[in-house]
């Protein structure tokens, strides 16, 4: 019974971990890097009108403030989800070597 739950199991963790590399590598990153962007863009054509219209120029005045809103509930889900994806990460290193060592 074992030898049949064993293969469904790695196929499950293969495709969890790939789900969520793929989530991650591909979205909630690219999203804030292209707001990032597009803030700076404005921020800088606000500098830009503000030196032809002769205003007194101030660097906090173009600056963004980070505001940190994590909780111990988000900390503790980002370092879980870590940690997690290290112990598939390994896992999935340990069986690809496995399957060489074979393949030799």
């Amino acid at each position: 019974m074992m030898k049949k739950i064993i293969p469904y199991f790695i196929i499950v963790l293969i495709l969890s971990f790939l789900g969520l590399y793929f989530a991650y590598s591909n979205g909630y990153y690219e999203l804030k890097q292209s707001e990032k962007v597009s803030l700076t863009n404005q921020k800088i054509e606000e500098f830009e009108s503000d030196i032809l219209e002769g205003v007194d120029v101030n660097l906090e005045n173009y600056l963004k403030k980070d505001n940190t809103y994590q909780t111990k509930t988000s900390e503790f889900s980002l370092k879980a989800s870590e940690k997690f994806e290290n112990i598939i990460d390994s896992g999935i290193k340990f069986i690809f070597r496995k399957i060489s060592n074979l393949v030799e």
